[in-house]
């Protein structure tokens, strides 16, 4: 890289060795524009070969000393000509200002008749990069590493505003080369602002949104640093590395940050270590010299890259812990240092609790973009530590703000933090969801963040069913075939839907013939996957060939080991509960592979009996599952962990599946006796438990005479009829369940554990349970079966099959009272 680099700039050299000189006592014309310093130094040479022809032969050669002295009188008249005429005799200033002013001195000279230093224009006053170049082009003999480091962090600035400059490329190829040639030699402070301009530049060409066209500014400095950035900056890392040691906080902060605005860290040194590992060790000594500015984007610029130092985290936050007050800490220095260490996986609640004590003393939040309240509130969420009194600050004052400058993923982000925080503040949803109900369109709104937002709202068990209908009619008003939605985007719109109990049919149809639409799925995640068919199966919408579709997706794959136990769980009991689509390989399929494991370990006391609860609902009989699944429940050391939903489903499944497990019902009998108390079992509970032992045929006395006390204790919560069948279950006399107990046992509702996710990390969350079982004499609520159940069983009965739900369940109940009336 050094050898090419060398040779390129002996090409530059060779552009620019074109020049005016004196040469045998002739003038020769310069081939490139007329440097100013360059003819100056013409000029003083031809005023001292004068003299000292004069001085050798004063008879021989004065008209030739003669000639040289009025053809350099003659050329110093172009030279003030030339700058004025060009606006480039900024040599002679001083102040800052580049004016020409003859012989009569400005600012502190002023009165006194002399001339400023000779110097390079500073880099702000250059308006397009073409004067830039021509400038340094043209004293390119005399420019320091101080001028070309300003020169490159100029260059993005001006490159946004070229228009399209090709005049200059070979001008600018020697700049660089020039650069190229010396850069090793660099002190720290220009070192580290030519990497940044160099980073700001490759920044600047990959954001624009123009076509390079061949030959121009961009096209060149694309060859060079685009295409070939790693060896650039891997040559620079390797460059520094042995004079850290002499760069102060705000170079080691700008060679961090450069890094960090390519995402790039370079290879390692020769001696096996990393810049950021040198960059750290020379900072931590040095943190009391910091700037808080440079604090925050030093820790920033390590998330960002993520280089794992946590002994930089844990110093930098000590300091910040330690000083007396951060007034002197801007909003975005806060924000940038609670996003770096939340996104890094730091744990440091002390400095958290420090920079959110001091927002909340704040006499105003006015200072902070929505950006930086995002990143706050998104930030205390990630890193999972509690602050109310900062949320409800910052609630405060979004509620009370104009939300026109919030962009789209300020106020998703705001939202998402809230909702998974688990802090209620109704007003920042209302405020919000307001807010783009009345916007005239969502266009702004990419697919993320309207899943997000209405996830959020669902979350935060916030209604506002005019937001759910915008968001709702804008996706379904969409052309593109909704393929700007990632599969999470649609499984988290569908399950934030379903589970807020919002219906609209058209939106789930849109979204499932998308699915259905596509080549394949190899995009959705196995958790895309369950929460696509649970939002269905929890919505109530039938969709046949989407469930379809995604059962034979799963079928054909491999092995099941990406999916999750809460996942498969989820997939049958929603294929189950839908009755939708009878899909026996599905079941198979799971079935087979859960029974390939190790052991079931990783399988919740919710997911198993999901699991067991699905096949008995779905009649599908696989023996060496239900073996499988007792076995370990009975291995277990205790049932602690089960809730009364949990048991009294897994014993009911067992038995209506006819699946005789002995040593199960003891191990659950045994537990719920040893209990002190069964204040935790509804009715519901103990009904369905008395059933299930009595269909199984096994008898627990003291199980019996548990079930029955505390029964007895509570009354009041059972009807008559209830308790009778109660009695009659748990009494010594067993017998095979005849077919009117099972025909009145009816349809089970279920309890759901779902899996939601956002844009940022999985969560798992239990679905509130609802009762396991409808219980044996208890007249069905047939509002918790679907429409499609419903028509079943109408059909069953000869009966008419059209119209809406409450339509169909008092057909049903007319029946049925007609049964019983017979």
């Amino acid at each position: 890289m050094i050898q090419r680099w060398q040779n390129t700039i002996s090409r530059s050299r060779a552009l620019s060795s074109s020049s005016t000189t004196i040469c045998g006592g002739n003038i020769v014309t310069a081939v490139r524009p007329l440097s100013l310093y360059s003819t100056s130094t013409v000029v003083r040479q031809n005023y001292n070969d004068a003299l000292s022809l004069q001085q050798t032969s004063i008879q021989s050669k004065w008209t030739t000393a003669s000639v040289l002295v009025k053809e350099c009188i003659h050329l110093n008249q172009h030279v003030h000509t030339y700058c004025n005429a060009n606006n480039q005799l900024r040599w002679f200033t001083s102040g800052g200002r580049h004016t020409y002013h003859g012989n009569r001195g400005r600012g502190n000279d002023r009165g006194r008749g002399r001339h400023s230093t000779n110097r390079i224009p500073n880099m702000k006053e250059f308006n397009t990069l073409d004067e830039a170049i021509e400038v340094y082009y043209n004293n390119l003999e005399i420019v320091t590493p101080r001028n070309l480091s300003s020169f490159w962090s100029a260059v993005p600035r001006l490159l946004r505003h070229q228009q399209r400059g090709v005049n200059l490329v070979p001008q600018l190829e020697a700049i660089f080369h020039k650069t190229a040639d010396q850069i090793h030699s660099y002190g720290p402070k220009d070192l580290a602002t030519t990497t940044l301009g160099f980073a700001k530049t490759i920044q600047t060409l990959q954001r624009s949104k123009r076509m390079y066209v061949k030959g121009s500014y961009e096209d060149y400095l694309h060859g060079i640093l685009v295409r070939q950035r790693d060896v650039v900056f891997d040559f620079i890392a390797r460059t520094v590395a042995p004079i850290l040691h002499q760069f102060k906080p705000r170079d080691l902060k700008d060679l961090a940050y450069t890094y960090a605005l390519l995402e790039y860290v370079p290879k390692q040194l020769d001696d096996g270590s990393t810049l950021f590992n040198h960059i750290a060790e020379k900072s931590i000594p040095l943190l009391n010299k910091f700037k808080p500015q440079e604090l925050a984007n030093t820790v920033w610029a390590f998330e960002k890259v993520k280089v794992s130092h946590p002994t930089l985290y844990e110093r930098v936050g000590d300091h910040i812990v330690t000083r007396q007050q951060l007034n002197d800490f801007d909003s975005q220095a806060l924000s940038n240092i609670l996003i770096a260490y939340a996104k890094a996986g730091v744990i440091h609640p002390k400095l958290f609790e420090k920079l959110g004590d001091h927002i909340v003393s704040l006499d105003h939040l006015h200072d902070f973009s929505p950006q930086a309240l995002a990143n706050v509130v998104w930030a205390f969420e990630k890193a999972a530590v509690s602050h109310p009194d900062l949320f409800t600050r910052i609630g405060e004052h979004i509620v009370a703000s104009h939300l026109n400058k919030f962009q789209p993923q300020n106020l998703s982000n705001i939202l998402i933090a809230y909702a998974k925080a688990g802090i209620s503040h109704p007003d920042v949803f209302n405020k919000v969801a307001d807010h783009i109900v009345l916007l005239d369109n969502l266009d702004d709104y990419n697919a993320q963040s309207l899943a997000n937002i209405v996830w959020a709202f669902e979350r935060a068990n916030v209604h506002h069913h005019e937001l759910y209908g915008r968001v709702g009619d804008h996706i379904v008003a969409l052309d593109d075939h909704l393929n700007k939605f990632q599969p999470q985007n649609l499984s988290n719109i569908l399950i934030a839907y379903a589970k807020a109990g919002v219906t609209q049919p058209c939106l789930f149809n849109k979204v499932a013939d998308h699915i259905v639409s596509l080549d394949h799925l190899n995009d959705f995640q196995p958790q895309n996957l369950s929460n696509t068919i649970y939002a269905y199966a929890k919505a109530e919408v039938s969709h046949h060939d989407l469930f379809t579709k995604v059962a034979n997706h799963i079928v054909m794959n491999d092995q099941l080991n990406d999916f999750k136990p809460q996942e498969l769980a989820n997939i049958v009991l929603s294929y189950a509960k839908s009755l939708e689509v009878s899909h026996p390989d599905l079941f198979k399929k799971v079935a087979n592979h859960i029974i390939s494991l190790d052991h079931l370990n990783d399988f919740m006391p919710q997911a198993l009996a999901n699991i067991i609860w699905a096949y008995a609902k779905a009649d599908v009989s696989h023996p060496d599952l239900f073996n499988k699944l007792a076995n370990h429940i009975v291995s277990l050391e205790h049932l602690n962990d089960f809730n009364s939903q949990n048991l009294s489903n897994i014993l009911y499944a067992y038995a209506r599946a006819e699946i005789s497990h002995p040593d199960l019902f003891n191990k659950v009998a045994d537990h719920i006796v040893s209990l002190d108390n069964l204040d935790g079992y509804n009715e519901q509970n103990i009904s369905n438990l008395a059933w299930s032992y009595h269909k199984a045929g096994i008898i627990h006395q003291d199980l019996n005479n548990k079930l029955k006390g505390a029964a007895d204790s509570r009354k009041e919560e059972f009807n008559s009829r209830n308790l009778n069948n109660l009695y009659h279950w748990t009494s010594e006399e067993v017998g095979v369940q005849n077919q009117e107990d099972d025909e009145q046992n009816g349809d089970q509702n279920d309890s759901l554990a779902v899996v939601d996710d956002d844009n940022d990390t999985d969560i798992e969350e239990e679905e509130e349970e609802d009762d396991a079982s409808t219980t044996i004499p208890v007249p069905e609520d047939l509002s918790l079966l679907t429409v499609v159940q419903l028509k079943d069983r109408l059909r069953d009965l000869g009966l008419r099959v059209s119209g809406r739900k409450q339509e169909l369940i008092d057909r049903l109940n007319d029946h049925i009272q007609s049964s019983n009336r017979v």
